[in-house]
């Protein structure tokens, strides 16, 4: 398992950052509040998130997310959301959108491997135009024995599925912290690559997040 792990996780990693030509070009944080209820195999969820840039000088864009979802069995689950979105760095552009999620986790003795795969449908209410993107992320966690940190390593890339290819992919190394009670903390650094008109550029990101399941 552990081999499995460390070989898939580096294999995403190298194939993301192949052949890639970066400039870093900003510093930002992403901070976030996430309430998930468990109804047994349903629950519901709800979170916010906002995110910096500009040298975490400014607002990129903040969001809100309220979604239920199902745990299928011990290692797959789906849940259906919506977000609305405020993007100041956009123009103060709005965005409404729908998301359905699988994730697939398999564990064993304190390692823990999840693949989630996303589909988002956008609105833009002010082009009323909508647009399709398709997120796989790949995580790999361990669980510290006698210890409230399990610390992880994750990838995720975005995928057009409106013909305009290659979006963005995320690259984390962060641990979360158990509080007991069902809180925790998440802190994580993130390399972000993005497409700017053509161009791969990159830029460094801090998070921050608490989390709460009752």
């Amino acid at each position: 398992m552990k081999k499995i792990l460390i070989s898939t996780l580096c294999a995403a990693l190298l194939f993301s950052l192949q052949g890639r030509a970066q400039s870093v070009s900003d510093l930002g944080t992403w901070s976030s509040v996430q309430l998930v209820k468990s109804f047994g195999a349903p629950y519901a969820m709800a979170r916010f998130e906002h995110r910096s840039y500009d040298r975490i000088r400014s607002t990129e864009c903040w969001f809100v997310m309220a979604g239920g979802g199902y745990n299928f069995n011990k290692w797959l689950k789906g849940d259906l959301s919506y977000e609305y979105w405020s993007i100041p760095s956009a123009g103060n552009m709005i965005q409404h959108k729908a998301v359905l999620c699988f994730t697939e986790t398999l564990k064993r003795d304190g390692l823990a491997l999840a693949l989630r795969e996303k589909y988002e449908l956008a609105y833009n209410p002010d082009t009323q135009s909508v647009t399709n993107t398709l997120r796989t992320r790949l995580r790999g966690q361990y669980k510290v024995p006698e210890s409230v940190f399990t610390p992880y390593v994750m990838y995720e890339i975005f995928g057009s599925l409106d013909g305009n290819g290659w979006i963005r992919s995320l690259h984390y190394a962060g641990t979360e912290i158990s509080l007991g009670g069902g809180h925790s903390l998440d802190f994580f650094y993130m390399y972000h690559l993005f497409d700017r008109g053509g161009l791969t550029e990159a830029c460094h990101l801090l998070g921050a997040g608490y989390n709460f399941v009752f």
